[in-house]
């Protein structure tokens, strides 16, 4: 333990003697802080911090001190700046404005690839998702690599991986499901967030754990500058917020609660039905967030503090049966950020919660519930390297936890079954990254290292990048991931059912290497990306029933290898008014069942989704007017067909036997393609003390019936055979929407 304490000290304590040149960059339209601004003067350079903070050790005793400041969106800036003064620097934008979502490739934002996808505060206010609920999952479900498996799939499947294998970080710590309304809405709401990254590849060494891909969100708080109220109404929730800056205290407050309406009118409908059928049609469904954030300055360091909860609930009878089910999230994290002179020291702590609580009674009764925690501790040290770049090091400790409970009972409330099981896992670790500039070359390289279970498990990762403004950007990467839990979801696209089963005896280590090659070109308003690249998978789960992980602890599952390849296209264009974006995605995922007979056979899990396009228009027009539409096409992915009918007989004498499918191979057939098209209009009007703002949109224009599940009935034939029929159930039609927004400078 002393060592890595003098180490730091060794690092710290030579910047504490120094005079110091502290500020803040701001963009100048917008007055959004900026981060990852590189500051350089003399031999020193840094990256201001997530609130657009620097501070740096003057090099010369007497006088102003030049200090450049650069940023790949922003014109280069050269400032004569007192030692020992505080200031403020604004950055004029280049032609590509950060009003869009802007694609970047890693933390210094020099060029836009495919490795990466922020979406700045600007971005984050023009978002529209079905239903009229702005919604951040949905709106990277446009992007290319970021598939859809399903009508109401709220998750994020990326470049093969299952949505459990993306983790959704608020302030670095998970969220564990996010689902809203039987998956057609999350719990992400885009307005609690000042930005939000997506990585898809060229991970940064301080997050680990998750396979696939990581969505770091920061809270609205780090940019808080004013002080208002805004309040929405919608067709199936309302919300309030409010924010404040307190310059006395240098602290930004933020605070967002919502809540659905739903459920009444669920029930004002059913009173309806009642009367006219006998029978409930509608289920009773409600949720509701909350979301509190606080960011204060304090001497040489920012104090972020945030609160997050969600809450379902679904209750549905009918006369065969009835499901009651709530789920929910509670979080909170805490981020300390220090600056010593060109070092800066970052600590986060949080911990996360997610549980599950279903009963479904037919003749019996069967009750389930699920709980998944997280508490996590992760220490940064960031420097410079050299006058090159910069290095950044720390250490983490995570632990997970998971608990299921299975009850069955009989029609007279007997116990007839219970199963529990309890797991815990720790991991810790060392992580290092280096990010280095040379003219036209720019190199990152790092590892984290994990200790789990005794063991010591490497995951490197480099990338290369070379910036040419004559031709194309290249960039060229590797990485490596781990994931130590299997996050399954036993009820399909249904409700939000997931749990962890954490990696043991039973359960495999998840591993994952990818090798990728993306090129970016900018033309004036207009932006080509093009990626490719390979996922080589190991420790992959097979099951065409995930029943059996909730109720057979003890079983042991093979671990399968796997293969995931693709090729991304993107284009952009942004004019003043009018803004276009496309982007096409070919893909394809397989697992290995073991050899039978020296012959490996692949099959296809659900997120093999082959083909995806996507196109959007974001149009400014008249005063205050704004049209946006989102419209996608893929092809099906894999589903499992009956592959026949066997007569079974009853348990009542004398009947004859049923005709019931028998399934054979999984995922032998594929859905058929779906696609849809989201619009909206949305009209703002200027106040004296704020705005208002009306949207009107309509969810699935043109009225496609896209399957939200699939089932099959047996149709008897006049032999007294039967024929197996597939029928899908498609869930929402076109659908008009209407938002009312109003907010209030206070």
């Amino acid at each position: 333990m002393k060592s890595p304490l003098l180490l730091l000290c060794s690092f710290l304590f030579p910047f504490l003697l120094h005079a110091q040149i502290r500020g803040s960059v701001y963009d100048a339209e917008n007055r959004e802080l900026l981060p990852y601004v590189q500051v350089r003067t003399g031999d020193t350079l840094i990256l201001t911090s997530l609130d657009g903070a620097f501070s740096l050790k003057a090099q010369e005793e007497r006088g102003a001190v030049p200090v450049h400041f650069k940023h790949g969106f922003y014109k280069d800036t050269i400032l004569l700046l007192q030692p020992g003064t505080t200031t403020q620097v604004f950055l004029t934008p280049l032609a590509a404005s950060l009003q869009e979502v802007e694609i970047v490739a890693s933390p210094d934002h020099t060029a836009a690839l495919t490795e990466t996808k922020l979406l700045s505060r600007a971005a984050l206010e023009e978002i529209r998702s079905p239903l009229g609920e702005p919604d951040l999952i949905r709106a990277l479900q446009s992007t290319a690599g970021v598939l859809q498996t399903g009508e109401t799939k709220s998750g994020l499947f990326v470049r093969g991986g299952t949505n459990a294998q993306t983790a959704v970080l608020m302030q670095g710590v998970p969220v564990f499901n996010s689902a809203h309304l039987l998956g057609i809405n999350s719990s992400l709401d885009p307005d609690a967030f000042q930005s939000s990254t997506l990585y898809k590849s060229a991970y940064p060494a301080s997050a680990g754990g998750w396979l696939s891909a990581y969505l770091l969100t920061e809270p609205r708080a780090h940019g808080v500058k004013d002080h208002q109220l805004k309040v929405g109404l919608g067709i199936l929730s309302s919300d309030v917020s409010y924010q404040r800056y307190l310059p006395k205290l240098k602290t930004g407050i933020y605070a967002k609660a919502k809540s659905s309406y739903y459920q009444l009118l669920a029930k004002l409908y059913d009173e309806l039905q009642v009367s006219r059928e006998g029978e409930n049609t509608l289920p009773d469904y409600a949720f509701g967030d909350l979301n509190i954030q606080l960011t204060t300055q304090l001497p040489g360091g920012t104090l972020s503090l945030m609160l997050f909860g969600s809450n379902d609930r679904y209750k549905a009878a009918n006369e065969k049966i009835t499901l009651n089910a709530s789920w929910g999230n509670r979080l909170v994290s805490a981020r300390w950020r220090q600056s010593l002179g060109s070092t800066w020291l970052e600590t986060t702590h949080g911990f996360s919660h997610y549980a599950f609580a279903m009963e479904h009674q037919r003749h019996e009764t069967d009750r389930i519930e699920q709980g998944s925690s997280a508490w996590l501790s992760n220490v940064l040290l960031g420097f410079p390297l050299a006058k090159k770049g910069v290095i950044e090091t720390g250490a983490f400790l995570q632990m997970l936890q998971s608990q299921s409970v299975a009850r069955n009972y009989d029609t007279e409330h007997r116990q007839l079954s219970r199963d529990v099981l309890s797991e815990q896992l720790y991991t810790s670790g060392l992580f290092i990254q280096a990010q280095l500039d040379y003219g036209s070359f720019g190199l990152s390289a790092g590892n984290r290292l994990y200790l789990y279970n005794g063991s010591l498990l490497p995951a490197p990762g480099a990338r290369v990048q070379y910036k040419n403004t004559n031709w194309a950007s290249p960039s060229l990467y590797y990485d490596r991931t781990y994931q130590f839990h299997q996050q399954v979801n036993v009820l399909g696209i249904s409700m939000p059912f997931d749990f962890l089963r954490l990696a043991s005896r039973q359960i495999p280590l998840q591993q994952a290497d990818q090798l990728g090659l993306s090129l970016g070109k900018e033309l004036g308003r207009y932006q080509l990306n093009a990626g490719l690249y390979h996922r080589w998978l190991q420790g992959q789960l097979y099951y065409p029933n995930a029943t059996v992980l909730l109720k057979d602890y003890a079983q042991e599952f093979t671990a399968h290898k796997g293969r995931s390849a693709g090729l991304e296209l993107e284009f952009q264009a942004n004019w003043q008014q009018l803004k276009l974006n496309a982007g096409y995605t070919l893909a394809s995922t397989k697992l290995a069942l073991p050899p039978v007979g020296g012959h490996t056979e692949w099959v296809f899990p659900v997120q093999d989704v082959r083909h995806q396009l996507n196109a959007g228009i974001n149009w400014k027009f008249g005063r205050g007017w704004q049209l946006a539409g989102q419209w996608f096409l893929q092809t099906g992915s894999p589903y499992t067909f009956p592959e026949g009918l066997l007569p079974v007989q009853g348990m009542t004498p004398g009947y004859n036997p049923v005709p019931t499918p028998q399934f054979g191979a999984y995922n032998n057939i594929r859905t058929p393609p779906t696609h849809r098209l989201d619009a909206s209009v949305s009209y703002r009007r200027q106040k004296r003390r704020g705005w208002g703002e009306w949207n009107f949109g309509i969810y699935n224009v043109y009225n496609q019936a896209n399957p939200y599940f699939f089932y099959f009935e047996v149709v008897p034939q006049e032999d007294g055979s039967g024929r197996i029929v597939a029928k899908q159930k498609s869930l929402l039609p076109l659908t008009p929407t209407v938002r009312y927004t109003w907010m209030l400078e206070l």
